[in-house]
């Protein structure tokens, strides 16, 4: 194997933090083992990646990224031009890994991961690829062909690995140290001070905010005694905030969240859509969810990896795909239950503890070691 002040490990993906903060779970386990190491993301230009890269590269010099990708796009003229668009892409990246001769790319997925797995595969660069959701999207399925493994997240359907053209191994979600550590840390006591933790993703959740508080506004969903912490996106927490206040509901209303471990570590009840990185980390902290799949997830992911986790009784869903007040009327028959039945919410507790795999990122380290030293 290389000396390790000469090890890159690059890291390509992202467009959500999602498919980011496995990335950098890896790289803090990676830290651990080979200090000195050097870490690059090759990213999109949406703004999560820069808020989550900047504050990751601000902790850790160590840490670096590089916007490669552009986002995808739905218009017909779009999708037309995305040949020249790619190519574009992959140039750029060939450019930048040719300059920075890395050691491994590993894809993090979705559209942002092309360019950067298919540049490696040109300057013959290892490929490993991470895929989390019980179906794999489109990018991870074309990667498959050039990768040497993947490494899955939850259970992948039986359909979505005969669709694999590449070794496919179960490691689990990797998940960041500090939320990682509460699945022994908690067992199944709840904190003092009952509140509900609503996560609409890394950048917020419409559709998700608007069940949240049509749920809400009868003022008898939850139990007086209950607080409410919303993770609400960057261009819906001033309106949240005044609809809170407008409904008399006790509510701390952010953009996003960063210390993700602690809020969890707070939270009795969850409210949330169904990424597998949320659901490995709603596991390792024992957290009783109701969990609102995100209808268009490409694949239909989200539903799938919901129902995964409705089957062993971890966390209950809400189907989306009805029309809003119904989905609304659902939330909240679920929310005034579980608020007020602890026994149940200990059940769930139990159930999700039984979904985690804490140790999944040193599963996970240990293959991209073995790929580096075959590959030497």
């Amino acid at each position: 194997m290389n000396t390790t002040d000469s090890l890159l490990f690059v890291f390509a993906g992202g467009g959500s933090g999602g498919h980011l903060q496995p990335g950098l779970a890896i790289v803090a386990e990676l830290q651990q083992r080979l200090p000195g190491s050097q870490f690059l993301f090759l990213c999109s230009g949406r703004p999560i990646d820069q808020q989550i890269l900047s504050a990751a590269a601000a902790a850790d010099p160590r840490i670096r990224w590089n916007v490669v990708a552009g986002s995808r796009g739905s218009s017909g003229l779009y999708r037309f031009m995305e040949p020249l668009r790619l190519s574009i892409e992959c140039f750029r990246a060939v450019r930048l890994l040719r300059q920075q001769r890395p050691t491994v790319v590993i894809g993090l997925g979705a559209r942002a991961s092309l360019a950067g797995c298919l540049a490696a595969r040109m300057l013959a660069v290892p490929v490993l690829l991470l895929e989390l959701n019980c179906i794999p999207g489109t990018a991870t399925r074309l990667l498959s062909r050039f990768a040497k493994l993947c490494l899955t997240g939850l259970p992948l359907a039986e359909e979505a690995v005969v669709a694999m053209h590449c070794a496919v191994e179960q490691a689990g979600v990797p998940v960041r140290p500090g939320i990682a550590a509460l699945h022994g840390e908690l067992y199944v006591a709840e904190p003092a001070q009952p509140r509900l933790l609503v996560l609409g993703g890394s950048q917020g959740a419409q559709t998700l905010n608007a069940a949240v508080l049509q749920s809400l506004e009868t003022g008898t969903t939850l139990p007086g005694d209950w607080q409410i912490v919303h993770q609400a996106g960057d261009h819906e927490a001033a309106e949240l905030r005044q609809r809170y206040q407008q409904l008399g509901l006790q509510a701390r209303v952010e953009p996003y969240l960063r210390e993700m471990a602690e809020e969890l570590r707070s939270a009795t009840l969850v409210v949330s859509r169904a990424g597998a990185g949320i659901l490995a980390e709603l596991a390792c902290a024992r957290r009783p969810a109701v969990l609102l799949p995100l209808p268009s997830s490409a694949g239909d992911h989200q539903r799938r990896n919901a129902g995964l986790f409705e089957f062993h009784k971890a966390a209950e869903v809400v189907e989306t795909a009805a029309a809003a007040a119904t989905v609304a009327a659902e939330l909240r028959t679920k929310l005034a239950r579980l608020s007020r039945d602890a026994e149940e919410r200990q059940r769930m507790s139990v159930a999700a503890a039984r979904m985690a795999v804490p140790q999944a990122v040193q599963h996970v380290v240990q293959r991209v070691l073995e790929t580096i030293a075959a590959a030497d």
